[in-house]
């Protein structure tokens, strides 16, 4: 009963985050091609979007990823992001994955998050993107499907625990966005969470335990790491207990906290003079050209 009404409380969220986006912000020069299958099953939930300037030169891609605690949410709530990001030079790849309860978990939207990027490995260069500087962003319940997708680039047993094919790319950097990176701290409401997130008896699994970020050493493997927040993010105590957890793991990386636009504001705000410069520091930041 309360799972299903947290279900229904976060897919009423969404809606009224789409509200939120201003879409006569969008730059129409910036072509959209939208709905892509990723996995050849003709679902919305193995759907992507790609956001690019056409000018027949390769460019860098951003591949993003949406929050919505796991259990909601749609790749159209990062359209504007994704938008402002391939104004800057980017082709992003703005994804949808199966949403978690009552049937799908965690583990199963890290399996659709390899697929779509397998799938835009083969198919980068219709869209001028160069799979040999990729970035990765995770927006809240997303940063830890980002770390999980960066982490198999170099984890040959966590590849074959979640049974997913070797690789030949990895990463050039993360953003992490407002993330949810402490989901396995000790209280009831997180407790309520991964019972809706997480198999049965997930605490024995293999597969969990790499998500336990602090313990995996593994994680000193990340790119260069960018950390999102601002003092009216609620989940800002998350962004700053995992900077400390990538100073324990020497992960080269650096905190942006500012502003108050609140829990995941840059993806509905791209365009304020405050979160461009942002932007600005994060391509500096990643050596990304202006």
């Amino acid at each position: 009963m309360i799972n299903n009404l947290m279900k229904k409380i976060s897919e009423s969220a969404y809606l009224k985050d789409l509200e939120r986006i201003d879409l006569s912000k969008l730059d129409h020069y910036i072509k959209s091609v939208k709905d892509i299958s990723y996995v050849d099953d003709n679902s919305i939930e193995h759907k992507l979007d790609v956001h690019y300037l056409s000018n027949q030169k390769l460019k860098p891609i951003l591949i993003d990823i949406h929050g919505g605690g796991f259990i909601s949410g749609y790749k159209e709530m990062n359209s504007l992001f994704a938008n402002y990001l391939a104004q800057r030079g980017f082709v992003v790849f703005n994804l949808n994955y199966r949403l978690a309860y009552p049937t799908i978990n965690v583990f199963d939207q890290i399996e659709d998050i390899s697929n779509a990027v397998k799938w835009i490995v083969s198919n980068a260069g219709k869209f001028e993107a160069n799979i040999d500087d990729m970035y990765i962003a995770g927006h809240s319940a997303g940063g830890v499907l980002a770390v999980a997708e960066s982490l198999l680039c170099h984890d040959k047993h966590m590849r074959n625990d979640f049974d997913i094919d070797e690789r030949d790319y990895e990463y050039s950097g993360i953003i992490l966005d407002c993330g949810v990176m402490h989901f396995y701290r000790k209280n009831i409401a997180y407790w309520g969470m991964r019972n809706m997130i997480f198999p049965k008896g997930y605490r024995k699994m293999d597969q969990y335990q790499y998500l336990v970020f602090e313990n995996n050493r593994q994680l000193s493997t990340l790119p260069k790491t960018v950390l999102l927040t601002n003092e009216k993010d609620n989940l800002r105590d998350m962004t700053h207990y995992f900077k400390r957890v990538l100073d324990g793991h020497q992960v080269d990386h650096k905190l942006f906290d500012v502003g108050t636009d609140g829990h995941m504001g840059i993806i509905f705000k791209p365009y304020t003079e405050e979160n461009q410069r942002i932007i600005d520091d994060v391509q500096e930041y990643f050596g990304i050209g202006l």
